[in-house]
């Protein structure tokens, strides 16, 4: 079987201002970053064709190193293209791009960039190098006087040797975590901090793609602190994230454009740091909040976070997934995260569908939401909804569209994901965490409802037998049926209170045992079997001995001698 290929590209491609309502803000214009993922991949060279070709002179042309038509044949101009990105990345200049050289292609690739460049990317450069600091200017894609001092100051204090003009190592360590931000200028008197509102309270997670009140009371602070100079929209978008990460680098926060409870407080504390204020140091590492275990048997996703110990043994959320088919299985074992992730995905291969919240797991697979056909969101694959709790997938992990969101904004870089495919089927965990319905009103999943509160549960007194137990029914006898079979060794799924397969099972295999009739429904006979074994099996509480009551002294042993006995004459 062949294993599939995929290369992640990081583009940036124009969203029509009418195709959905969370895109035609004012505050985020015409971009939105995307990645097109491509399979079955071969190394291209001169004289080659195909959609392969047109893929890669596409990517080309939006990197801007190559300026030919996009006619899917590999000639000349693609082959003096691809040498140009191969010298930039200190590569042998072959002119072919193998498979190593797509990867890059594909990837976050820059191309070298100097004064009186344009385009995309100088607006990028200029954004990035606005976020950390540097440069003060107008994104305008024009990279002039302002963008080449921005740049060689970058370079100065990150150790590069200062030349103003933007190569590709400077790009690579401008665009990492590791760099150093600007010390301000000693003779510039700081503006004072601005008395917080009363109303700033933390009300929960703000991130890309929410509009409310919050996010208008984040843009107003963040502008009175110096970091956004955009109108007040209440539309969390492309520039309040990308204030909102700048914000976090000057005050020592880890800087993921998201608003949590760290991050609010800080900005809305009197000793935050504004954007003339002399920047905080970077945060200490903290540890992985969360590991991840996908459960291909059950389809489902498992999200550990931190017990007391430091390690990731607490079942903190549990969803819906549609894991990779037999035939193009998701890869099993471990995985570690890079932290790439894109707001959109497209699979040309895989007939031009797209999903949203795309985070990479390794080069071939990714967690994503359900299908969309187009960017438009109520452009929903209803199939992919149909089919989510079920093997579905060309190998990636489909969720529904606020499961994928939640990992999108709390999963990141170093999380281990292990895939496994030897868990045992556990029908009852499985419906216990089923998504709310689908609405095609919002086109998205009602919320997965709350499991309800374990009951009290006493092994050693069996509840009175009221009714017959069989599949489908729920409640606390059911929930005492089932803790009591698996502290038996016959029930091995989770407790959840509804009988299901798992529960049949196990019942069947106590009456096998029992020699009663194996029909998997606790009839009455049964569950009078089970309560007789509870009977016979525990061992009641000893009754408490009386103590001596304190008016009477306990007499003395007559085994202990006279130098131990006491002359009570000669006390007072």
């Amino acid at each position: 079987m062949k294993r599939i290929l995929s290369f992640a590209l990081a583009l940036l491609f124009l969203i029509p201002a009418g195709s959905s309502p969370i895109y035609a803000e004012e505050e985020m214009g015409d971009q939105e970053e995307t990645v097109i993922v491509t399979s079955e991949g071969r190394g291209l060279k001169y004289g080659d064709k195909g959609e392969d070709v047109k893929l890669l002179q596409t990517r080309l042309k939006d990197l801007r190193y190559y300026n030919g038509p996009v006619t899917g044949n590999y000639l000349e101009a693609t082959r003096k293209s691809v040498r140009a990105v191969q010298e930039a990345y200190g590569l042998e200049t072959t002119g072919n791009a193998d498979l190593a050289l797509q990867e890059i292609i594909f990837g976050d690739a820059h191309r070298p960039l100097k004064k009186g460049d344009t385009g995309k990317d100088v607006s990028r450069l200029q954004t990035r190098l606005s976020e950390i600091g540097y440069y003060w200017g107008k994104i305008s894609g024009s990279y002039l006087d302002g963008t080449t001092a921005a740049v060689g100051n970058f370079q100065e204090q990150n150790g590069l040797e200062k030349t103003g003009k933007a190569d590709v190592a400077t790009l690579i360590k401008l665009y990492s975590d590791d760099i150093v931000i600007p010390t301000p200028d000693p003779n510039v008197t700081p503006r004072p901090i601005p008395t917080p509102p009363p109303e700033a309270q933390f009300t929960g997670v703000i991130s890309y793609g929410d509009k409310n009140k919050q996010v208008s009371l984040i843009q107003e602070r963040l502008t009175a602190l110096g970091f956004f100079d955009r109108k007040i929209t209440g539309g969390f978008y492309e520039h309040t994230f990308n204030a909102v990460k700048k914000f976090q680098q000057y005050n020592g926060l880890v800087p993921d454009g998201v608003v949590g409870e760290d991050t609010f407080n800080v900005m809305f504390s009197l000793d935050v740091v504004r954007a003339d204020g002399i920047p905080k140091p970077s945060p200490t590492p903290s540890p992985i909040p969360y590991a991840v275990e996908v459960d291909v048997t059950n389809q489902l996703i498992k999200v550990y976070g931190l017990d007391e110990q430091g390690t990731h043994t607490n079942l903190e959320k549990i969803f819906w997934a549609s894991t990779g088919t037999e035939r193009f299985p998701s890869a099993v074992g471990e995985h570690v995260l890079t932290g790439r992730r894109a707001r959109w995905a497209e699979f040309p291969t895989w007939g031009g569908g797209k999903a949203r919240w795309w985070l990479r797991i390794n080069s071939e697979i990714a967690f994503h939401s359900i299908i969309y056909n187009s960017n438009s969101l109520d452009s929903v694959n209803m199939n992919s909804v149909r089919r989510l709790g079920s093997r579905a997938s060309h190998g990636c992990i489909r969720l529904t569209v606020a499961d994928a969101k939640w990992m999108y904004d709390n999963v990141g870089k170093g999380t281990v994901v292990t895939i496994r495919e030897d868990l045992p089927p556990d029908p009852e965990l499985k419906a216990a965490h089923k998504p709310g319905e689908f609405s095609k009103k919002t086109w998205l999943h009602s919320a997965t409802p709350v499991p309800t509160q374990e009951p009290y549960y006493d092994g050693s007194r069996p509840p009175a037998f009221t009714r017959t137990l069989k599949n489908g029914m729920s409640g606390e006898d059911v929930f005492w049926l089932q803790k009591k079979l698996a502290e038996l060794g016959y029930y091995k799924g989770t407790v959840t209170g509804t009988y299901l397969d798992g529960t049949k099972a196990a019942v069947r295999a106590f009456q096998k045992d029992n020699k009663l009739s194996v029909n998997g429904t606790a009839d009455k006979k049964t569950q009078e079997a089970l309560y007789t074994l509870v009977s016979l099996t525990t061992t009641p509480a000893p009754t408490p001995m009386p103590t001596d009551p304190p008016e009477f002294a306990v007499e003395p042993s007559p085994e202990i001698t006279d130098e131990y006995q006491v002359d009570e004459s000669s006390m007072n």
